[in-house]
């Protein structure tokens, strides 16, 4: 039986077009800074390292840049962060996302928010914030998904056993292989268009394109069902 279900939040409760789109000016006043950005993000999902994530992020992104640490910090805070955050104001979420997460919670599920970047604000721009029982960023857990450590404290904050949370993400390396390998059961939100062998080869518990279609896979398959059984 289900009692929990996290959500990744990026390009999971809304489309990831949509945050591209609101971060077109940070990409054209300041390119360099996020690729490097990026290639930060890709590095640091396969290092180990001892620092809080802000300040490991910082020092690989000043040695990309050619910068100090606090000033790679200070255009980091305010160009990529800042901005990200109140481009939060002109995305909306998937249809179906409030409906699915009513219902859940209708059943007695516990849900949860997962994300790579600081949450902040953002599930209140979502009008989602109101639904989730706590939120976790990677500022809060010091790591970068796939690493179990932000899954697992996602566990300790559900207080339940993993084969009791379903996990749902839209990027199956990080979001499904993640959250599977801590015990957990998960969805996939697959894109609608994927060449990747995953497609027809996935461990992911649900594989599902529309909320609608994710509702009632849970309520059919790991609540109603669980419950009849009783």
């Amino acid at each position: 039986m289900i009692k929990a279900v996290g959500f990744d939040v990026d390009g999971t409760l809304y489309p990831n077009y949509q945050m591209f789109l609101c971060s077109l000016p940070s990409l054209l006043s300041a390119p360099r800074l996020m690729y490097y950005f990026g290639q930060v993000r890709k590095d640091m999902r396969q290092i180990d390292y001892d620092e809080p994530l802000h300040e490991k992020q910082a020092q690989l992104l000043a040695n990309k840049l050619g910068i100090s640490e606090e000033r790679a910090r200070d255009r980091m805070e305010r160009q990529l962060y800042y901005r990200w955050e109140h481009s939060f104001r002109c995305i909306s979420p998937f249809r179906q996302v409030r409906e699915t997460l009513l219902a859940l919670k209708r059943n007695g599920i516990l849900l949860g928010a997962l994300s790579d970047f600081p949450i902040k604000n953002k599930l209140k721009f979502l009008k989602l914030d109101d639904l989730f029982d706590f939120s976790l960023s990677s500022e809060d857990t010091g790591y970068l998904k796939p690493n179990p450590i932000p899954f697992q404290q996602m566990i300790r904050e559900f207080g339940t056993g993993p084969e009791e949370i379903l996990y749902v993400g839209n990027s199956y390396k990080y979001d499904v292989i993640g959250a599977a390998a801590t015990g957990m059961r998960t969805a996939w939100l697959k894109p609608h268009f994927t060449n990747h062998s995953y497609s027809s080869n996935t461990q992911a518990d649900i594989t599902f394109s529309s909320f609608n279609e994710l509702c009632i896979r849970i309520l059919d398959e790991f609540v109603q069902s669980s419950s009849a059984k009783k």
